[in-house]
């Protein structure tokens, strides 16, 4: 009993840390998915206004044609990625989840299994909370720019007004999550990093406890 109250803190605090990075992984690919969407509509919408003759026009239509299918091929390159950094982050929730070992084995082996996601899914991880803050920005943006054309172009018509309204709430919306989830994360990014740091020189110890032995 004493042992597993020992265990509450430290096991409240790894799942907080990761809801926070399950929260993150779903954010990332939904991100992920709105600039592919973008991307794609801007294809299409390019792909039809090559059908004019002016000389000037197409250039823009194959220049932003050539800028859509970079972002597209960025965007679905990022949602693959992050997908499988969500698998296996499942796959240690399962493992860890299910089985019947004593509350203390179970909390050091996910310890260790998060331990090893983390190190080398890193950069990766990195980059979610980078595309997340950017994410946040670029709908805040929207936002602004959405009540500024609101204000510009304001009319009595309530369904419209209700509509654009709605728009600039969501968009906010998107923007603090977007800048949330990141900054939260963080702090648990500089304690893996710690970890890390930690983990390695225990394995130099170790390792040289072994050529000592020898």
């Amino acid at each position: 009993m004493e042992m597993n109250i020992e265990l509450a803190p430290a096991e409240t605090k790894i799942k907080k840390e990761m809801k926070h990075f399950m929260a993150l992984t779903v954010m990332s690919i939904a991100f992920g998915g709105i600039a592919l969407a973008f991307a794609i509509s801007s294809i299409t919408v390019n792909v039809t206004a090559l059908k004019t003759t002016d000389s000037v026009g197409l250039l823009n239509s194959f220049s932003n044609l050539a800028i859509s299918f970079v972002v597209a091929g960025l965007a679905f390159w990022f949602i693959i990625s992050t997908a499988e950094v969500m698998s296996k982050f499942e796959e240690i929730q399962e493992e860890t989840d299910g089985g019947k070992n004593p509350p203390s084995e179970r909390l050091t082996k996910r310890i260790v299994h998060l331990l090893g996601l983390y190190r080398e899914e890193k950069p990766q991880i990195k980059r979610m909370i980078l595309v997340s803050k950017i994410a946040g920005v670029c709908f805040f943006v929207n936002a602004i720019l959405q009540a500024a054309l609101l204000i510009i172009s304001f009319t009595a018509e309530t369904g419209d007004l209700i509509f654009a309204v709605g728009g600039i709430l969501v968009s906010l919306l998107m923007g603090m999550v977007g800048l949330f989830l990141p900054s939260s994360f963080q702090k648990y990014s500089i304690c893996w990093d710690e970890r890390i740091v930690k983990s390695e020189d225990a394995e130099k110890k170790f390792a040289s406890l072994m050529e000592d032995v020898q």
